[in-house]
């Protein structure tokens, strides 16, 4: 669960510079390099935060079901929004709407950072980079469906910190260098880059998922009749 969340953050990399590049560099470029990590981090902590939600909600709601066969159907989920997306890089369309959905959710966050602006300077990145890891996100979506499918807030917050670890080098690198790499990483060929790889990254979540497991593998032998006599 922790390398497939990680694996699909560091993957999407490219994709986070386009989609965001704009977002972290603003965050981050000028201010040093300590503001650009708290900026960084404060998104981590808002994954990390809709990690343990989504978790605790799948655990409280199966409630002592098994968690399995709801686990391999959301890991299914999160391999179908990776290809939606993979093919929006592609084709340059907003298939799953996040555009309008962001802006949307944006007016519910505006008045917030708008309040954040009278903090300190480290805390009131550390504010923004929260409310960032709130905004729509097809990958942020598949990386969520990953961790509800941990079926606990703990499991769920771990698999959310892993998929943004993963994305943290794009995006630091975003934060402290600026628009210089933002305007390289972010033309055509990168987004189609990053399209192949959401793509290649989807066949492979489902195709895992989907695999037999070996007999005996993750569940217990039933007992010989012949011992309990």
């Amino acid at each position: 669960m922790l390398a497939a969340a990680a694996t699909l953050g560091f993957a999407g990399s490219a994709h986070c510079i386009g989609m965001c590049g704009g977002i972290a560099a603003a965050g981050g470029t000028g201010r040093g390099a300590l503001q650009g990590i708290l900026f960084n981090l404060g998104r981590l902590a808002g994954y990390v935060i809709l990690g343990a939600g989504v978790g605790a909600l799948v655990g409280a709601a199966l409630g002592g079901l098994p968690v399995r066969p709801f686990a391999i159907g959301l890991r299914l989920l999160a391999a179908l929004l990776m290809l939606v997306l993979g093919l929006a890089l592609l084709t340059g369309r907003d298939l799953l709407a996040l555009e309008r959905l962001g802006a949307a959710v944006w007016q519910h966050l505006r008045p917030l950072a708008g309040r954040s602006l009278a903090l300190p300077a480290g805390i009131r990145l550390a504010v923004l980079g929260i409310l960032w890891g709130f905004l729509p996100c097809g990958l942020v979506y598949s990386a969520l469906s990953l961790a509800a499918a941990s079926g606990s807030a703990v499991s769920g917050s771990l698999a959310m910190l892993a998929f943004g670890i993963g994305t943290l080098p794009a995006m630091l690198a975003v934060s402290l260098a600026g628009g210089a790499i933002t305007r390289r990483f972010a033309g055509l060929r990168t987004r189609r880059l990053a399209g192949v790889l959401m793509i290649g990254f989807a066949v492979w979540t489902a195709l895992g998922f989907l695999a037999p497991h070996p007999p005996g593998h993750g569940a217990a032998a039933p007992a010989p009749e012949h011992l309990e006599h």
